[in-house]
C-alpha cells in the first residue's frame, strides 16, 4: 500500500493578477507618462521633436508616444519601455521642469505596472501573446507580429515558403439542372520557394458532407490537356510560371495530395503555381437535413506571407450576407471537419471579410499581377462573365500553420 505525506507550504503565494488588473495599471502609466511631456513642455505628437528635446533615443521617444497616444490599447500595452529607459525618459522630464510629485507617480505607477505583468504572465513577450488573444477582441498589430515570428521560424524549419497563397470559388446554379450548384474552384501559391531540395504538397482535395464523412463528387479540370498524370491535368498552365510543373498526386484515405516534385532551391527555383476544377453537382441548392451550409476549406500547411480567400456567388443564388469566415485549428483538430465542430475550432482573427466590385476589375490585386485575366478565364470555363456574381474576400497576412481557412456560405431556404 502506497502513502503520500501531507506537504504544507512553506511560503504562501499570490493568486496571478488578472488582465484586467495589468490594464488598470497601465492606464495609471499612460496618464503619468502624459503629465510629464505636458510638464516638461515636450508634444507627444512630434516624436522626433520630443526626442530631441529631451535628449533621448528616438526609439525610446517613439515608444513613449505610441503608449499615450495609441488607440489600439491592446498593442500599446506591450510597448511600455523597460524600467531602466522608463527611468531615463523620466529624469529627462524632470531636468526640463517635472515637478518631484510627478516623477514619483510616474515611478509609483511603473512598479505597479510590472509587478501586474509579472503576476499575470511573467515576461512581456507572454503579455503580448495574450493581449493577442483576448476574448474581446485581438490587437491586429500584435496577432501579425506573432504571426510573423511563427512565419520565419516555420520557413526555416520546414524549408519552404511562399509569398501568396490563394483561392478563388464560384458558386452557380447548374445549367442541367439549376436545383444543384456547380463550383469553379482555382487555388494556388505566387512565389513559392524551396529552401531545401524537398518535394511539398500544394494542394489537397477532399469532398466531405456535413458529418466529416468523404461524399463522391464529380469534377474536370478548368483548363484540359493530354497530360497523363492527374496532377498536371489540374494545372491551369498559362499562368503558373514555370508552365511544366511535375506535379505527383498521392492518395491518403478519401484525401489527395497535390505535391510539387523535388526541384531548385531559392530564387531559381521560384514558382507560380494555379490549380482548377469544375465541379458538378457539388452541393444542392437548397437547405435540407444533409446540407445547411456551402463550405470550402484551404489547408494552410505552408509558410506563406499572405493568404487571399474569394468567393464568387452567382446574382440568382439569393444570399443575404458576406459568407462567414473561421480560421480553423488543424494542429489539435485534424481529422474530421463537422459542420458542427466550425465555431468551436476558430481560432480568434481580426480580419473580416468585404466585398469586392464587380467583375474582374473588382477583384483586382496588387499580390497577384494576373489575378484579373484569371477571374475572366474562369468565367469563360464556367460560362458565365464574372460580372453575374458578387464577390467577397478574406485577406489575411502571415497565417499561422496548421490551420483551415474557412468559408461557408448559408444554402437557400426553398419556398
Amino acid at each position: 500500500m502506497e502513502t503520500k505525506a501531507a506537504v504544507t507550504p512553506t511560503n504562501h503565494r499570490p493568486e496571478p493578477q488578472s488582465i484586467d488588473q495589468v490594464i488598470r495599471s497601465f492606464h495609471g502609466v499612460r496618464m503619468a507618462l502624459s503629465d510629464l511631456l505636458v510638464a516638461s513642455g515636450a508634444d507627444p505628437n512630434k516624436t522626433r521633436d520630443s526626442a530631441r528635446f529631451l535628449g533621448l533615443n528616438r526609439g525610446l521617444a517613439w515608444r513613449v508616444s505610441r503608449v499615450i497616444r495609441s488607440e489600439d490599447m491592446s498593442a500599446a500595452v506591450s510597448d511600455v519601455p523597460a524600467t531602466a529607459s522608463m527611468n531615463k525618459f523620466i529624469q529627462a522630464c524632470a531636468d526640463k521642469g517635472a515637478s518631484k510629485e510627478q516623477v514619483q507617480t510616474a515611478k509609483q505607477a511603473i512598479r505597479e505596472f510590472e509587478s501586474a505583468v509579472r503576476r499575470c504572465t511573467g515576461d512581456r513577450k507572454t503579455l503580448a501573446m495574450l493581449m493577442a488573444n483576448r476574448n474581446e477582441g485581438p490587437s491586429a498589430g500584435e496577432v501579425e507580429r506573432a504571426r510573423r515570428k511563427l512565419f520565419e521560424g516555420a520557413c526555416s524549419v520546414w524549408g519552404v515558403q511562399a509569398a501568396v497563397r490563394f483561392v478563388s470559388v464560384f458558386l452557380f446554379p447548374a445549367a442541367d439542372d439549376p436545383s444543384m450548384l456547380d463550383v469553379g474552384h482555382t487555388t494556388g501559391y505566387i512565389g513559392f520557394r524551396r529552401l531545401r531540395e524537398i518535394p511539398w504538397p500544394l494542394s489537397y482535395e477532399t469532398v466531405q458532407d456535413k458529418e466529416g464523412a468523404p461524399r463522391k463528387f464529380i469534377k474536370e479540370p478548368l483548363d484540359p490537356n493530354e497530360s497523363d498524370s492527374e496532377g498536371e491535368r489540374q494545372l491551369i498552365a498559362r499562368f503558373c510560371s514555370p508552365d511544366d510543373l511535375q506535379i505527383d498526386v498521392v492518395e491518403a484515405g478519401a484525401i489527395k495530395r497535390f505535391e510539387l516534385a523535388a526541384g531548385p532551391v531559392g530564387n531559381q527555383g521560384r514558382t507560380n503555381c494555379v490549380f482548377g476544377s469544375y465541379l458538378h453537382h457539388l452541393f444542392s441548392r437548397y437547405a435540407s437535413p444533409a446540407d445547411d451550409f456551402a463550405t470550402f476549406y484551404v489547408q494552410l500547411e505552408t509558410p506563406v506571407e499572405r493568404v487571399i480567400f474569394d468567393m464568387f456567388i452567382h446574382e440568382d443564388i439569393r444570399t443575404e450576407d458576406l459568407p462567414d469566415t473561421f480560421l480553423c485549428d488543424r494542429l489539435t483538430h485534424r481529422h474530421i471537419a463537422r459542420e458542427s465542430d466550425l465555431e468551436f475550432e476558430a481560432l480568434p482573427i481580426t480580419e473580416q471579410p468585404f466585398a469586392l466590385g464587380q467583375g474582374a476589375a473588382g477583384a483586382v490585386t496588387p499580390h497577384i499581377p494576373f489575378y484579373s485575366k484569371l477571374i475572366d478565364f474562369i468565367g469563360e470555363r464556367i460560362g458565365h462573365s464574372p460580372e453575374e456574381f458578387r464577390g467577397s474576400r478574406i485577406d489575411m497576412k502571415y497565417p499561422p500553420i496548421s490551420t483551415a481557412l474557412a468559408r461557408r456560405m448559408r444554402l437557400e431556404i426553398k419556398d
